[in-house]
């Protein structure tokens, strides 16, 4: 009775957090598109420090769930996923209630450092793989940052692997473009040569010519921590099925879905690989700052050139074209979802898989040992992820 109790008062103590708190500044929620099923769960506000100037800022954050990547569309609903995330933060809210899996790496510093906290509905089978995952993506990447993603465990229903959302806040163009130039490794080109100014253009319509100058630009915590300063808190919350079919171990085949490609898949979400395109209406994110048209239309749209890159307009647009989107790196593009049939936030669905942020994944696969492909790691380094 005590635990029943306990969790209707989380609950309730949850919802009149959302009731009474507020929503990013020029971006209320009701900007967001119906194109698929959303809940958006307002975060505390956090103090941050920007990496390129040292000024503080008060910066508003909220979480944007979604159904993750394989789940059925018809089996998820925004009131299932409202129901994901109000159970996944009344169970890892205290912290007492958590496991941490922080590894330490022995005689080997890893600057990146991925932690999971992982509430009591975490399976004890589940564990090596959430262990498996933070010691492969921390190989990945060598920025000085730590990102916290919190996972929790319900009973959802057949057809649903979960639900998850990265933690989301805006940063001015300038600083946005500021931070991607200054965190610039020895390989990057590309962010010196965004274009300069308080603005970028971006087409959000693929059937006009209409171009917005873009002043803000959508950055997940993870992202923001790789690019623009330094904050506090969890970047990510994940919600699992417990009635999937998992099979936690890839190293001896798949029965079932990979558990430990999904929670890559969902944490390369965390880490900055999302689209506006289908979510938001006239927004755009770190990863839209290389979006393009595929097609050159009626006004050169793809770009051939590093000049004709800084200069063309970008396009952010829910199906629109139809199945003509790309990421862009003047050397190699790659195809990109449009938010139909697939959420925009992926590569396009082809015959072959395009890597690890391709939007389908079935029964059986896996992308064990190595679970990122050149296009995969192609899109981290342009947000401002050091490889």
């Amino acid at each position: 009775m005590k635990k029943r109790l306990a969790l209707a008062a989380a609950l309730a103590a949850v919802t009149v957090s959302l009731a009474g708190s507020k929503d990013l500044p020029d971006h209320p929620a009701d900007s967001l598109r119906t194109v698929g099923p959303s809940f958006i769960y307002d975060l505390p506000s956090e103090w941050a420090t920007v990496n390129a100037s040292g000024e503080e800022l008060f910066t508003d954050w909220i979480e944007v769930w979604q159904p993750m990547c394989g789940s059925k569309p018809a089996a998820v609903t925004s009131k299932l996923l409202e129901r994901v995330a109000l159970d996944h933060h009344a169970q890892v809210d205290d912290p007492a209630n958590v496991t941490v899996i922080d590894t330490p790496r022995d005689g080997i510093a890893a600057p990146f450092n991925l932690v999971f906290t992982l509430a009591s509905s975490v399976p004890a089978a589940a564990i090596p793989a959430f262990t498996r995952a933070e010691e492969y993506l921390e190989a990945q990447f060598t920025d000085s940052v730590t990102v916290t993603i919190s996972c929790s465990f319900a009973a959802l229903g057949s057809g649903v692997l979960g639900g998850t959302s990265p933690s989301y806040t805006t940063a001015t163009y300038t600083a946005a473009r500021a931070g991607l130039v200054a965190g610039a490794d020895a390989n990057d080109t590309l962010q010196a040569a965004l274009p300069t100014g308080t603005r970028i253009n971006v087409r959000y319509s693929g059937t006009a010519t209409t171009i917005t100058a873009e002043d803000k630009i959508y950055f997940t915590r993870a992202n923001y921590l790789a690019t623009i300063g330094s904050v506090t808190g969890t970047a990510a919350s994940m919600q699992f099925n417990t009635s999937f079919g998992w099979d936690y171990d890839p190293t001896n085949g798949i029965s079932g879905y990979s558990f430990t490609d999904v929670l890559i898949h969902e944490v390369g979400h965390a880490m900055g690989f999302v689209s506006a395109a289908g979510v938001w209406t006239k927004e755009s994110t770190a990863l839209d700052l290389f979006r393009f048209q595929q097609t050159d239309g009626t006004g050169d749209y793809n770009p051939d050139t590093l000049a004709e890159w800084t200069a063309r307009a970008r396009l952010v647009a829910y199906n629109s074209p139809n199945d003509a989107h790309i990421t862009d790196y003047v050397t190699v593009e790659y195809a990109m979802s449009d938010g139909s049939p697939y959420q925009a936030s992926h590569f396009r669905e082809q015959s072959a898989n395009i890597g690890i942020m391709d939007p389908a994944f079935s029964s059986g696969q896996t992308y064990y040992p190595s679970f990122m492909k050149a296009s995969d790691l192609a899109a981290f380094d342009g947000i401002g992820w050091d490889r």
